[in-house]
């Protein structure tokens, strides 16, 4: 379904990011078949196993920081809510890439005792979101089972991250980056977070205001 061809109603008033493959940087990463799939699975390749025992987030991608600036100066309430191992931290990341700032909330699951997918970590998010109602939160997220389902569920707007390469293997039945699984109708999907805001933009109705 083309995003073009939809609105939301009500309009998104806050965006939710989840951090590992949405926002971090990836690029010269190593990939390894032999690795499970998933973002511990990924960090353990091309970090290692001491960085994940410390405070070691992957950088922002610039491009996605300066999402993250576009977004905000249209007065969208900005968070990020991602899945973390005890002890990790996405805020210095955020804090070296300027954006910190901008975001009304930083959720660690390590920090709240819940993870995605269960319901109460979606709840924390709309806890977080400065009074906006679940229909009026959009989670972006790359996986379908612990992201878009869940969100859908929890009565949010959804995107999905699906790089070229995790498109067609999902398509092929083997999927990349754990983007596993039929995504909803009514749930876009880009490639890149570069091309959030032209998305969201397209989906807000005229004279709504973000």
């Amino acid at each position: 379904m083309s995003a073009g061809q939809v609105v939301w109603d009500p309009p998104v008033r806050c965006v939710g990011f989840d951090y590992g493959g949405v926002l971090d940087d990836r690029r010269g990463a190593v990939q390894d078949v032999s690795v499970p799939p998933g973002y511990e699975g990924w960090l353990t390749l091309n970090v290692g196993a001491v960085a994940r025992r410390l405070d070691q987030s992957l950088p922002v991608d610039p491009a996605a920081a300066a999402v993250i600036r576009s977004l905000h100066r249209t007065g969208l309430r900005l968070l990020v809510a991602s899945n973390t191992l005890a002890g990790q931290s996405r805020e210095a990341q955020l804090v070296a890439a300027g954006v910190r700032g901008l975001l009304r909330a930083v959720l660690h699951s390590a920090e709240l005792g819940v993870a995605k997918p269960s319901p109460r970590f979606f709840d924390a998010i709309t806890a977080a979101s400065g009074g906006c109602s679940p229909a009026e939160i959009c989670y972006v997220g790359n996986r379908v089972h612990s992201d878009v389902l869940p969100a859908v569920a929890a009565g949010m707007r959804a995107v999905l991250i699906a790089p070229p390469a995790s498109t067609a293997d999902r398509s092929a039945g083997q999927p990349a980056d754990g983007t596993a699984g039929e995504v909803p109708d009514g749930v876009p999907v880009i490639e890149y977070v570069r091309e959030l805001p032209a998305l969201l933009a397209r989906l807000t109705a005229p004279g709504d205001a973000w």
